[in-house]
């Protein structure tokens, strides 16, 4: 299969790139396999593996010699066993859905006719964006840059398997400096790479937003056959899982070690749902304007059917003008005139947005999800099953 397209006939948003092609360069990806199991293991091996063996070799993994050893570090656990193999992971949920969604503008005949040469130019310019190596250069530097102002950080001020601490002086252990460099540098650059992968994503829907699309206002969706492109949204969730993951380790290492109280971390959490939203779904307003238009106009024309229709209907059924005597019983008109009032009710519902509330649902389910064990840094297990009972009985 050619790396730019998908056996649908659409975009990958996955399959290029230096970093891909360096995967298939050491045989973690092969023509018949993409190999999530194998990358996903490596990454654990390489980042919470080699973490625990050193911080082991310095005395640190368990214990009392410092505050926080790595084995009761939630971060770490969140970091390099949830949120990193899901970054690698979203690959394959991108890769079955995406593609099909870019495909779905030309298989419905959304985009026809000259505008399909602009559809096939905005998939190249997307594949060009994909493939660049100047941008991946640029994301590795974004990325030294992100780390080398996080060493100048440090988190808590008490000894931890990352860093001891002397009085005001911190100094990073050799597990810290691995986990800095090769861990926190690991995830900061997938989540740099997939934030570019959404830049070309956008891209390409803006393009498609410009287009003479041939909505239907009446189309069952209630999106104007738009529908599918909120759920390819919705394929972005487990990034979304993995971000709120990380932050919820985060959050459990200060609930936990330093005895900040959750319910302080509320609006925060809030806060992070409404930015999902906003950066998931916000950038589909750009198709609003043509699907407002083009529901203005088609209730503007079924209203005009409909006068019409309605006419021919009360001359020959109320007004009793039947030449022909037709009877009442199976008349064709009584089907349209059911189906006229069909088609007018799923427009007058029409939605001027390209998703559903499922789709929202869906992402802030995403969002809180990660968070829901952070309860049990205040409620015990027991209570927490026992309120639960009382919810559901």
């Amino acid at each position: 299969m050619n790396p730019t397209t998908h056996s649908e006939g659409g975009f990958s948003l996955v399959a290029g790139g230096p970093t891909y092609r360096l995967q298939v360069w050491l045989g973690l990806i092969k023509p018949d396999s993409p190999g999530f199991a194998k990358r996903v293991a490596l990454s654990i091996v390489l980042t919470w593996v080699v973490l625990l063996v050193v911080s082991a070799l310095e005395g640190r993994a368990l214990g009392h010699d410092v505050v926080m050893p790595f084995l009761h570090d939630f971060h770490a656990y969140s970091m390099y066993l949830v949120a990193l193999p899901l970054l690698i992971l979203a690959e394959a949920v991108i890769e079955r859905g995406l593609p099909g969604v870019a495909a779905q503008f030309v298989r419905c005949d959304l985009v026809t006719g000259a505008d399909v040469e602009v559809y096939n130019a905005a998939l190249a310019r997307a594949a060009r964006w994909r493939d660049s190596s100047l941008v991946e250069g640029a994301l590795l530097g974004l990325t030294a840059v992100t780390v080398v102002i996080a060493s100048r950080e440090f988190p808590f001020d008490f000894s931890s398997w990352r860093s001891l601490v002397s009085g005001s002086v911190h100094t990073r252990t050799v597990a810290g400096w691995w986990e800095l460099v090769v861990g926190r540098g690991s995830v900061q650059f997938l989540c740099w790479r997939w934030l570019w992968r959404l830049f070309i994503w956008y891209g390409f829907l803006w393009r498609m937003s410009k287009l003479d699309l041939h909505l239907i206002p009446t189309h069952p969706d209630r999106a104007a056959g738009l529908g599918f492109v909120g759920d390819g949204q919705r394929l972005f969730w487990v990034i979304v899982v993995a971000i709120s993951a990380g932050i919820a380790g985060g959050i459990a290492d200060e609930v936990v070690f330093v005895g900040v109280p959750l319910k302080s971390y509320a609006l925060g959490i809030g806060g992070f749902v409404v930015l999902v939203l906003l950066f998931f779904l916000w950038p589909l307003l750009m198709f609003t304007p043509r699907m407002i238009q083009a529901r203005i106009t088609s209730v503007r024309e079924y209203s005009a059917l409909g006068v019409a229709h309605h006419r021919v209907f009360d001359r020959k059924w109320v007004q009793g003008v039947n030449p022909g005597n037709d009877p009442l019983l199976g008349a064709p008109e009584i089907s349209s005139l059911a189906d006229l009032g069909g088609a007018y009710e799923i427009l007058a519902k029409m939605r001027p947005l390209p998703f559903n509330p499922s789709d929202t649902l869906a992402l802030v389910m995403a969002s809180l999800l990660p968070m829901a064990p952070l309860l049990l840094t205040v409620y015990p297990l027991d209570e927490l099953l026992r309120l639960l009972w009382k919810l559901v009985i």
